[in-house]
């Protein structure tokens, strides 16, 4: 058979455009090349070539610079069958497409795998595709069904075997697994290693440090897993039902995998995996600028009689203004319905509707509708938030709606079980149940519901089926529970899944693209260490797929360190402040502290745990890269004993936990809480902090400039990225301005290096203005501006002299 060479640009493909986010870091684009030799067929790129060789029945991927072998003798599983053996009759068929999506343009090999030994088979689809501007190669799935009876897909491994390296030895190789809710993410040693939804596996081969992640991508209707098996990689979707695929059909799964064996950085290697997850999953997690107040930690977790009703939940909004909170963000309150089958059976559960929330004490006069209670919510600046137990009906709603259930099938009511481990639940695919759903959801949007928390999600994930849809998968049925919500309420509701894999369901990220927030411990008021490393290490996911959060936490019983380290350390690493603490308590001192971390930034990144591979168990150092020459990092003791925190400003940060930043250019270091010049240094330096522990520094870390520049705000932990806009110098008149969002009531400082300048005048419109000298010294100012209320922008402009010629 004559090479045939083609490009993807010969074959006229269409150009997806991506938002400015998902460009972001994007290589330079070059066309995907596909050659064809006999039994070979190869797909290439200007990072990668993926090889397959349907005589041996295997694929290889190498390196398209250094033409090193990085995975070798990979082969696919399908349904349970191992089609390596031709003597078993399996045959293979090939064809090749062009692809353009949203992660771009390119090529791909659909594999196709028959057995006429075994005539009761269909034909396994299965798609490997290669990108111009990618080193990933994105995996997808199918069946051809052209036997005369349904069968269903259970698994379907693209990935197994995969022997990375061959013949070289990876040293020093650490694993971070790709978990979701509750479960423990955590940095290992070895090449052993399985998880949920992805994996990373980074170490040295010849001293050249490569990383390898691989894992799901796009989510529909199975959980992806993936395995290191001594070295050797695989992954598969899995689903404990299965998709049925009829007769005749011919069925491709919406869901996808992800492989990336080029990007040698970890960092960037998991961020680009996460940005694919965004794009495939089109997902974009609505932001909690607001703190949620949780009507049932307040009572049980806070130490006072505070009831879980409408009326107290009003209260508590009106403390929230008496102490000054909503002067800086508005509040969220959570009211909780979450009535229990007591002796009866019977709760709130599937009614979900007034008189039922009424009922069992929840709604109560005079706010006994949510549409009352809602409307004094808003009137109030909060935000109505909602709860559900997800598949837990009540007693008289079965009996009454039996249809609504799973199989049709209410007969095991009679059966005693615990009350979050129902064997009669709902079910989310039935068409009339969905209609009722529908009606429950569009009521809680016209009562202003903005937040759902779905409790106990687990009891919505049905392995044993009985879905009235019969191509419903488990999965695929338990996106449907999110997606209704999702529907009725709107694309600005903020959806929380409290996926703690209680009942043997596996913590997975089959909701991306449905859910906005996953919450990642169980039940706990408690600030701990353990908290902030499972969201941490999730980093690359959090604010781009999903938002985590830490449970329920109180604020007054905390000292002022521990406080302000706990919303430090929240902000960076999760995507919600969920409060237990009743307003009533909010000291002037803890509206201050809580104040800061509002409102958050709405950017799709999160901190990098920079010493995460270093061989700290709980990362120490995390670092928010708002731009090259500004980060915010926060060092953070982990430890049980005081101890010196530190961070290079350069270096190797993958093998040193560095920050990477320019060795030759100077650096100011500012202090956000201890409000302190740490020092202007040189990018050779090393920041070192004495810190007690669970205590944090939050330091602004930017390149110093010639010219007078921002170094801090007293209102912002991220100390300008959100509550200071526009900063300009313009050098013709020698004037440095910008926009400020002050609080009315409320000095706003900023601190300004002048760089060898000298400060002459300020002004601003609609606010008092005035400079005074820092107390690191004559080259550093202090701008103050001042007004009663809140109101616009202030817009202020500060004039300096020539320059000294002395910095």
């Amino acid at each position: 058979m004559a090479t045939r060479i083609l490009t993807a640009a010969v074959c006229g493909l269409l150009v997806t455009s991506l938002t400015a986010v998902e460009q972001a870091g994007a290589e330079k684009s070059g066309p995907v090349k596909l050659s064809e030799s006999g039994e070979t067929v190869t797909l290439s790129n200007r990072f990668v070539a993926l090889q397959f060789d349907f005589a041996k029945r295997n694929y290889s991927i190498t390196d398209a610079a250094s033409r090193e072998v990085l995975l070798d003798n990979a082969w696919m599983l399908v349904n349970g069958w191992d089609s390596r053996r031709p003597e078993d009759g399996w045959k293979i068929t090939h064809r090749c497409e062009p692809v353009s999506d949203g992660l771009g343009e390119g090529m791909s090999v659909v594999v196709g795998l028959e057995n006429p030994l075994k005539p009761a088979l269909p034909t396994y689809l299965v798609r490997y595709a290669l990108y111009a501007d990618k080193g990933a190669v994105v995996m997808g799935y199918g069946v051809q069904n052209s036997r005369d009876y349904d069968l269903r897909l259970m698994s379907l491994a693209p990935l197994i075997n995969g022997t990375l390296f061959p013949g070289v030895t990876l040293e020093n190789p650490r694993t971070l697994n790709g978990a979701a809710g509750a479960a423990a993410t955590e940095v290992g040693s070895g090449i052993n290693r399985q998880s949920p939804n992805s994996l990373m596996l980074t170490g040295l081969v010849k001293g050249k440090r490569r990383t390898i992640v691989w894992g799901g991508l796009a989510n529909k209707e199975f959980g992806k897993y993936a395995v290191l098996q001594n070295g050797v990689l695989e992954m598969s979707a899995q689903d404990p039902v299965g998709r049925l695929v009829d007769a005749g059909a011919t069925y491709w799964a919406g869901d996808t995998f992800y492989l990336d064996v080029t990007t040698t950085d970890p960092f960037l290697a998991l961020e680009q995996y996460g940005r694919a997850m965004r794009v495939a999953n089109n997902a974009h997690p609505n932001v909690y600028d607001f703190p949620v107040l949780c009507g049932w930690g307040v009572g049980a977790l806070c130490g006072l009689p505070v009831p879980n009703n409408s009326p107290s939940m009003i209260q508590q909004m009106e403390a929230a203004q008496k102490c000054g909170l909503t002067r800086y963000t508005k509040v969220g309150i959570q009211l909780v319905p979450d009535t229990y089958c007591g002796p009866t059976g019977n709760t709130e559960q599937g009614w979900w509707d007034d008189a039922h929330w009424a009922q069992f004490g929840h709604l109560v006069p005079p706010y006994e509708t949510f549409v009352k209670w809602g409307q004094a919510m808003i009137e109030r600046d909060g935000i109505p938030c909602n709860y559900f137990q997800t598949g837990m009906p009540s007693d008289d709603y079965a009996r009454a709606f039996p249809g609504h259930m799973l199989f049709k099938d209410i007969s095991r009511l009679a059966v005693a079980h615990p009350h979050h481990q129902p064997l009669v639940s709902f079910d989310y695919t039935a068409p009339d149940f969905q209609k009722h759903m529908q009606v429950v959801w569009r009521g809680l949007q016209k009562a202003g519901v903005r937040s759902i928390m779905f409790d106990y999600p687990e009891t919505g994930w049905r392995p044993e089926g009985g879905f009235e849809d019969r191509h419903a998968t488990t999965t695929s049925a338990y996106r449907e529970i999110f997606r209704l919500c999702r529907e009725g309420l709107g694309p600005e509701a903020c959806l929380d899944e409290r996926n703690l894999g209680e009942s043997g369901r596996p913590c997975l990220d089959v909701t991306s693209g449905l859910v906005d927030i996953q919450r990642t411990s169980g039940d706990s008021k408690d600030y701990t260490v353990g908290m902030v490393t499972v969201d941490g290490l999730r980093w690359y996911k959090n604010r781009t797929v999903f938002n985590y959060y830490p449970d329920t936490k109180t604020v007054h019983d905390l000292t002022k360190e521990i406080r302000q380290s706990m919303l430090t350390m929240i902000f960076l690493t999760s995507g919600r402040l969920n409060l237990a603490t009743a307003f009533n308590l909010f000291t002037p001192e803890i509206v201050h502290d809580v104040s800061r971390v509002y409102p958050t930034y709405h950017e799709p990144f999160a901190a990098r745990p920079l010493d995460a591979f270093t061989g700290m168990t709980n990362p120490q150092v995390y670092d928010l890269e708002l731009t090259q020459d500004w980060h915010q990092v926060a060092m953070f003791n982990a430890g049980k004993e005081t101890r010196t925190v530190s961070v290079a400003l350069s270096g190797d940060r993958v093998a040193t936990g560095a920050i990477g930043l320019n060795p030759g250019a100077e650096y100011y270091v500012y202090d956000f809480w201890s409000d302190k010049l740490v020092g202007k240094l040189p990018g050779t330096a090393k920041v070192e902090l004495p810190l007690a522990p669970l205590h944090c520094a939050m330091l602004s870390v930017r390149k110093a400039l010639r010219e007078p520049q921002v170094l801090s705000t007293n209102r912002h932990v991220l100390q300008g990225w959100v509550d200071l806009a526009n900063i300009k110098w313009k050098a013709a008149d020698n004037t440095l301005s910008g926009e400020a969002k002050v609080i009315g009531g409320e000095p706003f400082q900023v601190v300004l290096a002048c760089n060898g300048s000298k400060p002459l005048r300020v002004t601003a419109v609609g606010a008092q203005a005035s400079l005074k000298v820092h107390p690191a010294g004559p080259g550093f100012v202090t701008l103050e501006l001042e007004r009663p209320l809140n109101g616009p922008d202030i817009s202020w402009k500060v004039e300096f002299g020539e320059r000294s010629g002395a910095d």
